[in-house]
């Protein structure tokens, strides 16, 4: 899936806080530090799309702080421990689509 970088950012900043819901709703320690890598990783690939001048916003988004793989691990990592998770209703209906989308996202094309 092809998005821009102006997209990428908006769709990072949404799939950073609905994982940072999860790390709230889990109990699980081991499910938390998963989530708690996953907002650092998102984090830092934010942090380099704002270096991105605005001028090119319009481009295709790529990867640029981790290899494509990197993303899509530990996103799928996390969606496989979320399997068994009590979340809030809301908390796992924005997740899961949020995933899926990710998924095509940072997949290498």
């Amino acid at each position: 899936m092809s998005i821009s970088i102006a997209q990428a950012t908006g769709f990072i900043e949404e799939l950073l806080s609905v994982i940072e819901d999860v790390y709230w709703e889990c109990t699980s320690m081991e499910t938390k530090n998963l989530c708690f890598n996953t907002v650092r990783l998102l984090q830092t690939e934010l942090t380099e799309l704002t270096k991105v001048s605005v001028q090119d916003h319009h481009y295709d988004y790529e990867i640029i702080a981790y290899q494509d793989n990197t993303v899509i691990e530990t996103l799928s990592q996390l969606d496989h421990m979320l399997k068994g998770a009590v979340l809030r209703t809301r908390t796992k209906n924005n997740l899961k689509p949020l995933l899926l989308q990710a998924m095509d996202i940072f997949a290498h094309d």
